[in-house]
């Protein structure tokens, strides 16, 4: 919540254009949009690529159970089809994209209804398991790691953000929160590990019947193709955007280009499929943990880097914003200040954040940043000698790992484009102006 509330905040500012790329490029505008551009490039390489491919690797799950009955991983083909479609025809993407959003509410509907109605019908059973909710975990690691896993929406643009948003964002909230906090015995005590959660929570939810748990499976399978769906195609309009600010100099041109016939960017998109089929197949094999814990973590807590610097950025905006109101009411006279007197009134009463809410988020961040490097690793009682728990130390902090390694080359990429090359480009100019100034000086021939 308190995060949200943060972000309401931001969107308020950006009226016009939000998102983290603009928060940060407002926050620090020093060095030359250096958090900027590392957020857009850790978007484009890390972060939506990790989301595509964890939720791609659910959906692979959920639609081999539903065919065979049983659980097996196979993504790309499903990528594939998610990527095909929307370089077809840009309509035709949208129609399948709504209609999946639409397929994905009535399926959260019919379980949400169906769960209330199981709930007053045994109530004797729900009572307890209200009263004895999921167990708690004392290592402090469990904590950090699990928090990388709940996040909340990304804001869209509204009129009057600053209603609007608080108001959906704590509905929002308070919706993830509850489903949290709901007891979870039927899917613990599980001891079928060929079935996904899905299907289990099926069986206890409607019954035996093979045929209601596949169909349930099958729809959960495009309800995650959608959110899947949903982000390949913003993921392909914000390398279009970072393409058209020269984020990829030499290839932006062919990047932010979009296909006349079928009017869709066919190149960015090509360029997705291919980076999201390098993850999921040689990233994703690499590591011994699962290729969902891998993606989603290595994702999130790269997301994680930018909501910690974007809420310091946050009061770095509220600073900045006063020293320079500070400043414009000094350089004023009295008549200006008595003409302009609504307008910073105005401006004060824009909406903020409370303070200890801005600070909760910084420390959750700081916290989720720090102790996501303490694992808690041991060898299983009936493991062979050579377990070792080094190796095990590392996969467990791989994604953690690969984060920091996105980010050591996005910031290598930033100095090179920014510095370096640039450095170059002016020493070849002054060289031609040196050139053409020579030539240009009249000969002595005496």
């Amino acid at each position: 919540m308190a995060g949200s509330l943060s972000y309401v905040e931001l969107g308020v500012i950006h009226k016009i254009s939000g998102g983290e790329t603009k928060y940060l490029q407002t926050a620090y505008p020093k060095p030359k949009i250096l958090m900027s551009y590392l957020f857009s490039f850790m978007h484009i390489f890390a972060i939506r690529p990790g989301i595509i491919s964890a939720v791609l690797q659910s959906a692979a799950q959920y639609s081999w159970f539903t065919i065979n009955g049983r659980r097996y991983d196979e993504v790309v083909y499903l990528l594939i089809i998610t990527i095909i479609y929307h370089m077809i025809n840009n309509r035709w993407a949208n129609y399948i994209n709504q209609s999946l959003a639409v397929i994905k509410l009535i399926t959260y509907s019919i379980i949400a209804l169906a769960g209330i109605y199981r709930l007053a019908s045994n109530w004797s059973v729900s009572r307890f398991n209200w009263e004895h909710p999921i167990n708690g975990d004392t290592n402090i690691s469990a904590y950090s790691s699990s928090i990388l896993l709940i996040m909340f929406n990304s804001l869209d643009e509204f009129r009057k953000p600053g209603k609007k948003l608080i108001f959906s964002n704590s509905i929002s909230v308070g919706i993830v929160t509850l489903m949290c906090i709901c007891p979870q015995e039927s899917i613990s005590n599980n001891n079928n590990i060929v079935e996904t959660i899905a299907a289990t929570f099926f069986y206890r939810l409607f019954g035996k019947s093979v045929v209601v748990v596949r169909l349930f499976t099958a729809l959960i399978v495009l309800s995650v193709i959608g959110t899947a769906a949903a982000g390949v195609w913003s993921g392909s309009k914000v390398i279009v955007a970072a393409a058209t600010s020269d984020f990829f100099p030499k290839y932006s041109k062919e990047l932010r280009t979009w296909n006349q016939y079928f009017n869709t960017p066919i190149n960015a998109l090509l360029l997705q499929f291919i980076w999201c089929s390098f993850i999921i197949l040689f990233v994703g094999s690499s590591f011994t943990i699962t290729s969902f814990t891998l993606f989603s973590t290595f994702s999130m807590y790269s997301y994680w880097i930018f909501y910690f610097a974007t809420c310091i950025g946050l009061l770095l905006i509220r600073r900045n914003k006063k020293n320079e109101l500070k400043k414009k009411q000094f350089d004023m006279n009295d008549k200006e200040l008595n003409e302009t007197s609504s307008l910073f009134s105005n401006i004060t009463r824009e909406y903020k954040v409370p303070l200890p809410f801005a600070i909760i988020f910084i420390l959750a961040g700081l916290f989720i940043l720090v102790f996501s490097f303490v694992v808690n690793v041991e060898c299983p009682k009936d493991s062979k000698p050579n377990c070792d728990l080094r190796e095990k130390t590392a996969q467990q902090l791989a994604p953690i790992l690969i984060s920091y390694g996105f980010l050591f080359v996005a910031l290598t990429c930033w100095y090179s484009f920014y510095y370096w090359w640039g450095s170059i480009k002016d020493q070849r100019e002054a060289a031609v102006m040196r050139i053409a100034d020579e030539n240009e000086k009249p000969y002595d021939f005496n």
